[in-house]
């Protein structure tokens, strides 16, 4: 982890030094603890031998032991809202909770998914969780949260969740392909009636999903 933290400090230097762009430390410290699950899934023996970027694409994976993740995504709709998914499975792959919610307002497509990951992170927060993976299909935001600056709103967005994220413990965000976020997304497609959680078990419409995803 030593190893990991200083290779995170040197790349940061060479983004200011080369191209003046000055990461933030919670960047810094998510590109360390990144490398370093990286790392430790690097070297547990693949029974289908198959790539891991070629894995991840095509489907969802645990998380490390004792680790929860949370998968999360948003949707907009034509009334005047976003609708938000956030799903929490430990790491035997297992329902542990869900929550879909609605946020007023017509926001643009990336300003949409920055709100449905801040509405994660304060529910994640609330409950207590700690050595928490934040998964999302959306590069730009992964890469954002994890140390890019700017000043749009959608960077306003981002950096309530940089703050939100300094209340974890041990936390990750990163990025997962599309077909490896399908039950998040399904959830957000429902939110058409407001805050609805569901804990112990899973609402009936994602079971399919749930299935698919640890087979």
């Amino acid at each position: 982890m030593i190893g990991m933290v200083c290779w995170s400090l040197w790349n940061r230097r060479n983004k200011w030094v080369w191209e003046r762009v000055n990461g933030s430390a919670f960047g810094t410290k998510a590109a360390a603890v990144n490398l370093w699950v990286e790392w430790r899934r690097a070297r547990e023996v693949d029974a289908n031998r198959r790539p891991r970027v070629e894995n991840e694409c095509m489907g969802w994976n645990k998380p490390p032991d004792q680790w929860i993740k949370i998968n999360v995504d948003a949707v907009l709709s034509q009334d005047g809202f976003v609708g938000t998914g956030a799903i929490i499975r430990d790491s035997a792959g297992h329902f542990v909770r869900a929550r879909v919610s609605r946020v007023a307002g017509n926001w643009q497509p990336r300003e949409a998914e920055a709100l449905s990951l801040k509405e994660a992170l304060s529910w994640v927060k609330e409950l207590n969780y700690d050595y928490c993976v934040f998964e999302y299909d959306s590069k730009q935001l992964v890469d954002t949260c994890n140390g890019q600056e700017g000043e749009s709103y959608f960077h306003t967005i981002v950096s309530d969740c940089v703050v939100l994220c300094k209340h974890f413990n041990h936390v990750l965000v990163q990025f997962v392909c599309r077909s490896a976020n399908g039950v998040t997304h399904l959830l957000a497609t429902h939110s058409m009636f407001g805050l609805r959680e569901w804990d112990v078990y899973p609402t009936e419409f994602i079971h399919h999903v749930l299935r698919s995803d640890i087979t």
